[in-house]
């Protein structure tokens, strides 16, 4: 076999791990979140939302994108690597103990009760990751995504899940969401510690330093506006108008992300180290960009607008009554699915051929425009928050993607045209979609069969259609089905157990 079919085929194995891990991981979390948003309250879920963010941020500086430049580096010598773990040692101690310190400070800042000791413990968070970091960038390099899935997937159901809702059965309120973001970050870690091998011996060289850092400090940039553009919005809505009101936002952002995270991410993971090995190669590079994005777009479009028509099912089965409010930002934010899914294979494309500084100042009036949207819209509540937050995606979509056809010499109609069987399909569905809700809505006054029938019929609905019309799904899907799926059955084993 070919070094191309090679690659071609270990990226396609991983894509099928992330997207198998990130799929049980969605499950598992829809699942738990269900439970836990009827034994804790939405004032709990917003302090622990600001401290989740406060984290989250200082990693960025923690790791100072030294994961990523592993990941992308043509040549890897172990003095990056002891370098690189010494720095994470060193950074991890460092912010520790800054966040312990400023906790108070920031609880002043965002006015928010109980904050200071929930940060503090949350910090530790710190010292468990920096462990782990290079082992983390070492599995994602040498493309063993099985793992990576295996690991998240572990992580979560046993540390967060199992944890969590537990303690917070017996009314450990706010610690009961501490515990359990601790108890997966331990577990994650210790995990990782053990499956991947390397040397834990500190050192430090000046040369391996300025190399790891020229690609992490742009990662490092990027990666900030990214950040605030993500969670900016929380940060303007739980400062604004409180905590009760970011544990409400922070569950319709946390559902429309979920589809981003399925698909989106587990593409990232598995498209950023095989377009690191062929950065140098535009034709490839191309296709597999307008392969990901027609990919995307045949997905997301058809799933925001039934996501949108069965939002007030989705959130009253799965929160309950008191989360009403969650609906209209949910559908509002749900509109953007698709920009929200489809600027992450830029992001993949810029970080793989080392674009790091190009892809950073777009992401730094990403954040701009999120908190400036934000901010403009709390002033018509939640509803306005998820207008100005769906606005600034489309934005960064558009800079991301005129980026990505800069570095691969791919014209603007050949990304229109990629676009259109996602277009088609959304609107067969949708019709689809809107008669049976509407049906259902009539005749079975239950929120959990409207959910169960509608859901059962689109699958069913679907399926005739493709079969029908095998036109509505791209060349890129099938393609991929026929990799990932159909050309593994046909490898079974032919005679089964009871003539062996």
């Amino acid at each position: 076999m070919s070094q191309e079919k090679k690659l071609t085929e270990r990226t396609l194995t991983g894509f099928l791990w992330m997207i198998t891990g990130s799929g049980v991981q969605v499950v598992l979390k829809i699942g738990v979140l269900a439970v836990l948003a009827r034994l804790v309250g939405p004032k709990e879920f917003g302090i622990m939302g600001i401290a989740v963010i406060v984290v989250e941020f200082s990693k960025m500086f923690t790791q100072m994108g030294v994961g990523p430049a592993i990941v992308q580096r043509k040549e890897l010598e172990d003095r990056h690597l002891t370098t690189g773990f010494t720095l994470s040692l060193f950074m991890g101690f460092f912010f520790a103990g800054m966040l312990a310190l400023l906790a108070p400070l920031l609880e002043v800042f965002f006015r928010m009760e109980g904050l200071t000791p929930v940060l503090r413990v949350t910090a530790l968070i710190f010292l468990v990751d920096s462990l782990t970091l290079i082992g983390q960038a070492l599995l994602q390099r040498n493309m063993k995504f099985r793992a990576i899935a295996a690991v998240d997937v572990a992580s979560y159901a046993i540390g967060y899940g199992g944890i969590g809702i537990t303690l917070a059965y017996f009314g450990w309120g706010v610690w009961a969401l501490v515990a359990a973001h601790m108890a997966q970050a331990i577990l994650h870690a210790v995990i990782i510690f053990f499956i991947q091998p390397f040397s834990k011996r500190p050192g430090f060289e000046l040369d391996a330093f300025k190399e790891l850092l020229h690609f992490g400090g742009g990662m490092t940039m990027a990666r900030i506006g990214n950040f605030l553009a993500n969670q900016g919005d929380n940060l303007v809505v739980g400062r604004m108008l409180g905590a009760g009101a970011l544990g409400i936002y922070g569950r319709a952002h946390h559902f429309m992300v979920m589809p981003a995270s399925l698909f989106g991410t587990a593409l990232d993971k598995a498209l950023f180290p095989a377009m690191a090995k062929v950065q140098d190669d535009k034709q490839r590079l191309g296709k597999a960009y307008l392969t990901g994005v027609s990919i995307i777009a045949t997905i997301s479009i058809p799933l925001s607008i039934v996501l949108v028509l069965l939002a007030p099912e989705i959130i009253m089965v799965l929160l309950g009554p008191k989360w009403t409010a969650v609906i209209l930002p949910f559908q509002i934010l749900t509109c953007s699915l698709l920009f929200r899914m489809s600027y992450k294979m830029s992001d993949s494309l810029a970080r793989a051929t080392g674009a790091v500084y190009k892809r950073a100042w777009r992401q730094v009036i990403y954040a701009v425009l999120v908190v400036a949207g934000t901010y403009i819209g709390q002033f018509w509540g939640l509803p306005g928050v998820a207008v100005g937050v769906a606005m600034a995606l489309i934005t960064n979509f558009l800079l991301m993607a005129q980026l990505s056809l800069g570095i691969t010499h791919v014209s603007w109609l050949k990304m229109a045209q990629v676009h259109w069987h996602g277009l088609v399909l959304g609107l067969t569905i949708g019709i689809a979609s809107y008669t049976l809700v509407t049906l259902c809505r009539l005749h079975l006054h239950s929120h959990f069969l409207t959910l169960l029938v509608t859901g059962v019929a689109l699958g069913i609905l679907l399926a005739l259609a493709i079969w029908r019309f095998p036109g509505l799904i791209s060349h890129e899907l099938k393609e991929l089905f026929n990799k990932l799926v159909l050309k593994r059955i046909k490898k079974l084993p032919t005679q089964n157990a009871w003539t062996s």
